[in-house]
């Protein structure tokens, strides 16, 4: 790949360590820094950068590219926002390690929708393959739990002995030395749901001595919360000391209360000198599987499953409709973000209960639809959280931005994104600068999550590292994503960096120069 060099020149210089912004020129040669300061040369290309900030490249420690990033390379709602580094395979689910036949079929119908053929096995395959896609930003995955049981266990609630623990242990290990940033849980979902606290203590233990964190969807984020933060801090123990929590939230009304000890718990845990660093998009609506208001038996099923069950026994969908009467969720705070089927498709972004209305149907049976239809592909927005708790959090020094989206490209054709997917880093760079200042909120943004995941010449603009940086108008950066436009570009954005490349210039993609990062 060739790589750009040249000069920034008259950068008001945020170099990511939480210092106060100072004005240098900075030289960058062959993808590496080489110099930050005044004057360095005049024998290379200048960008004039006056009235402009200087800062790293952002990087977005919670994304789920997994296999978009692979169909789509360009990922412009990333790298339009000043992205230039995500991690993936977050709560629990990555595209590897692969060792059974179930584990990748069943992956194969998870990301359809990408017709990105499965191909390796391994972290390193995986990250073989992307790479050849070339695409606009860097990448790298955490090891999903998920994904790393199914090969010893499938996708059901089975025994599960404790030497074939060990043995999954060992395939962690082997994922962990091939550069995995780490190990990922979700055990909200299955079959990571099914796992004990002492079967999550023994396979993390693998971690043991790697530096690498454990980042967890907890078991609960809302009225089980405290205890699954206790849990995850126990898991961390049995590792390496080291946790990342997802998306840090007070779930539903019910449990708001619950910030101050929520917040005390982590402050705690951290003066006794365990890492815990948190990450959270700045939303107070959470998107994920429509499938997760789903009653039993379906709450156990992946989305795969869902669909297949309902198709294959029609009888189903009414028992589930009438289960959905009897114990409505709240429709009236759910948003219809994307799906295939074709009756409700043009309606994303739109209340369930108004696109219930338009097709003159109840949300029950419209539920069940959505499921019959394409339950992998039907995702929702919940709105569930509390702005006051989203101040506190994003408040906390150890929370970066995560948008918990996938890289898409700027039109719809890998469907439709959550706002975060184009405005999270924009919109936390508001949130948090208005009350922690400019430079602690490009902290959060680069230097912190590099910190996290061992991203070691990543974060700071220094000599030595990798020239990823990005250039904008601090007073024009702003976020214009809406779940009516959930594709509407970032303002303020000049230029984008990757490996040294001039990769995005006002509004428009330039090339592609982003690769896979193992961590050792």
């Amino acid at each position: 790949m060739q790589m750009d060099s040249g000069i920034i020149r008259n950068a008001l210089i945020c170099d990511g360590t939480g210092s106060e912004p100072f004005r240098a020129d900075l030289r960058f040669e062959n993808g590496t820094i080489s110099d930050v300061g005044k004057n360095p040369g005049e024998d290379l290309p200048v960008y004039d950068a006056e009235n402009l900030i200087l800062a790293p490249g952002f990087i977005d420690i919670h994304a789920h590219s997994d296999l978009s990033l692979a169909a789509e390379p360009t990922a412009f709602g990333k790298i339009s926002q000043g992205i230039t580094t995500e991690i993936s395979g977050n709560c629990g689910l990555s595209p590897f390690p692969i060792l059974t036949d179930e584990v990748r079929k069943h992956l194969e119908k998870t990301y359809r929708k990408y017709q990105v053929p499965i191909t390796w096995s391994d972290y390193e395959g995986y990250v073989s393959a992307v790479e050849q896609r070339k695409p606009s930003v860097n990448f790298a995955s955490f090891c999903g739990y998920n994904t790393l049981r199914a090969n010893f266990t499938g996708y059901e609630n089975k025994p599960f002995p404790v030497e074939k623990i060990r043995e999954m242990r060992d395939l962690l290990s082997e994922m962990l030395a091939q550069g995995a940033v780490g190990l990922s849980t979700g055990l909200l979902y299955v079959p990571g749901n099914f796992a004990t606290t002492e079967e999550l203590q023994l396979a993390a233990s693998a971690l043991k001595g790697t530096g690498k964190p454990i980042a967890t969807h907890l078991r609960s984020e809302g009225d089980r919360l405290i205890e699954s933060v206790l849990e995850a801090i126990k898991i961390a123990e049995a590792a390496d000391n080291r946790l990342q929590i997802s998306h840090l939230k007070t779930a539903q009304p019910r449990n708001w209360h619950k910030i101050s000890e929520l917040l005390q718990t982590i402050r705690n845990v951290r003066k006794n000198g365990i890492s815990v660093h948190a990450d959270r998009y700045p939303y107070t609506f959470a998107q994920t599987s429509l499938s997760v208001v789903l009653p039993p038996p379906w709450d156990v099923m992946t989305d795969a499953a869902i669909m297949e069950d309902l198709n294959r026994y029609p009888e189903k969908q009414k028992i589930l409709t009438e289960k959905l009467k009897q114990n409505p969720p709240a429709w009236e705070r759910i948003i219809l973000c994307s799906t295939s089927y074709k009756p409700a498709a043009g309606s994303a972004g739109e209340y369930f209960l108004e696109i219930c209305r338009n097709l003159q149907t109840a949300p029950e049976d419209l539920c069940t639809d959505l499921m019959v239809a394409d339950a992998p592909g039907t995702m929702a927005a919940f709105g569930g959280l509390s702005q006051e708790n989203l101040d506190l959090i994003l408040a906390e020094p150890y929370v970066c931005c995560g948008s918990d989206e996938t890289a898409r490209p700027e039109n719809y054709a890998l469907g439709v994104s959550h706002p975060r997917g184009f405005g999270s880093f924009p919109k936390f760079f508001r949130m948090v600068s208005e009350t922690q200042g400019t430079a602690e909120a490009i902290r959060r943004m680069t230097s912190l999550p590099a910190e996290i995941c061992n991203l070691t010449n990543r974060g700071i603009l220094k000599p030595g590292y990798a020239a990823d940086f990005v250039l904008f108008h601090p007073e024009e950066f702003m976020d214009h994503a809406t779940f009516r436009e959930p594709h509407a570009k970032t303002s303020g954005i000049r230029s984008v960096f990757v490996n040294g490349v001039h990769s995005f210039h006002a509004g428009k993609l330039l090339r592609c120069a982003g690769k896979g990062l193992k961590v050792k």
